[in-house]
């Protein structure tokens, strides 16, 4: 009797009271959902947006620390040959890249025929670093002697062209074969013009960027007398339509100005910048 008793008081859940509490389960668990995966997807957002802003300026960084050390005059915007396309917007811009300078004697330098040496007013900057290769007349790439550059006059000037010429000896670049505290000496050529301030450059190598097939590239120490090829990868996500270099040629009164502009963009995300590096041309 207490046994049967015992039982007639213990009840269970009617099915009514369990679809119930699955629903009101079901209501919460959907509100907790919702207040967590806001948050999460906007971290997300914003950690995206932080990757391209970082792999934007990165990349700015590299080209403008570059385009700072180029050659006066020796911006080049979509080359072609030797021509250079500056008087409108590309997506290739290349220059020669200077790792030291000075000061010559101007009465050591003949500009009505080819010379073969230069004298110094004193030791030029980062001498030791200068690379020499007597005997061989290329200069500027992997393997070969760096070139010096005499009052660089850019695109279209006849004789001050360092794009132009021939071969890698172009009309004032010549391949050095030794370097002292006191001289230079070079492949016999002819420089056509003095540096009214007697400055000479030592150009190392050619440095060029290039956006295409969504990437943007980079290429170094390559025979310019050829154009430059996709050699190494500096950025991904790129939007190559949006990926725009401009070159404005300086003046008397102003240098020379390069616009770079680069799209990144990643599952809908996209990140514009736009910077502009200022650049001697004060050959």
């Amino acid at each position: 009797m207490n046994s049967l008793t015992h039982m007639n008081k213990c009840h269970g859940f009617t099915l009514v009271e369990l679809i119930t509490v699955m629903v009101i389960t079901g209501i919460v668990a959907m509100t907790v959902v919702n207040l967590i995966t806001t948050p999460m997807e906007g971290f997300a957002d914003m950690k995206r947006r932080a990757e391209l802003v970082d792999i934007a300026e990165i990349s700015m960084h590299r080209m403008a620390r570059e385009i700072r050390h180029a050659l006066p005059n020796s911006v080049c915007i979509n080359r072609s040959g030797t021509t250079c396309n500056n008087n409108a917007s590309g997506q290739t811009i290349e220059i020669l890249h200077t790792m030291a300078g000075g000061r010559y004697k101007e009465a050591s330098l003949d500009v009505s025929q080819a010379t073969s040496s230069i004298d110094l007013e004193k030791n030029i900057s980062n001498a030791g670093s200068v690379s020499t290769a007597a005997g061989d007349p290329d200069c500027g790439y992997v393997g070969k002697a760096d070139c010096l550059a005499i009052y660089n006059l850019g695109q279209g000037q006849l004789n001050a062209d360092a794009w132009q010429g021939s071969g890698f000896n172009g009309a004032n670049l010549a391949a050095i074969n030794s370097i002292s505290a006191t001289q230079i000496d070079y492949e016999s050529n002819r420089f056509y013009y003095n540096s009214p301030q007697n400055r000479l450059m030592v150009v190392d190598k050619a440095v060029a960027f290039m956006c295409s097939g969504d990437k943007l590239y980079y290429d170094e120490n390559y025979n310019f007398s050829n154009l430059p090829t996709n050699r190494y990868l500096l950025a991904d996500k790129v939007t190559t339509s949006a990926c725009q270099f401009e070159y404005t040629p300086g003046t008397l009164t102003r240098p020379g100005l390069v616009t770079i502009q680069i799209e990144i963009n990643d599952s809908g995300e996209k990140i514009s910048l736009l910077h502009q590096v200022f650049v001697e041309n004060q050959p």
